[in-house]
């Protein structure tokens, strides 16, 4: 049965809450961005053509200034890129800041009609869902979608 962006969207928000912590990858205990993603993966069981699980390609050992072209090169690898002004609920983004990418968060859909972002951000130390403005707008590097083998269980 297909896994729907509603679907991505609606376990993304089971995290909400989420004290930030450094690699984390526990829901309710601690996680960070890209764990944040992870996580979400891992309890859809997303997996590639070849069957693995999207979560299994996790990395660990990485800094708190992650290496941003590194992340960024991973996720050119698992997704499809998206144009930006094309982005929908469930895409991935990549934000830079100090002009490196080195955070991730998902689209959402907002009741208002408005784009969200729900991520684990330090600075809120939670997971935290709040609407995409023009300020987090301009901090996009790319946009990611799940490929439709990911989604095809």
């Amino acid at each position: 049965m297909p896994i729907a962006s509603e679907q991505i969207v609606a376990q993304a928000r089971t995290w909400l809450k989420t004290p930030f912590h450094h690699q984390g990858r526990l829901k309710h205990k601690g996680v960070d961005c890209i764990g944040l993603v992870v996580g979400v993966m891992k309890e859809l069981e997303l997996s590639d053509n070849t069957g693995q699980l999207l979560s299994s390609y996790d990395v660990s050992g990485y800094s708190v200034t992650p290496d941003g072209y590194s992340l960024k090169a991973a996720l050119d690898k698992h997704f499809q890129i998206v144009a930006i002004d094309e982005i929908c609920p469930a895409d991935i983004l990549l934000f830079r800041f100090n002009k490196n990418p080195q955070h991730v968060g998902f689209v959402t859909d907002r009741a208002d009609g408005a784009l969200g972002i729900l991520h684990c951000y330090s600075t809120s130390h939670y997971v935290v869902e709040h609407i995409l403005d023009k300020s987090w707008h301009r901090l996009i590097v790319s946009a990611y979608r799940f490929k439709s083998e990911h989604l095809n269980k």
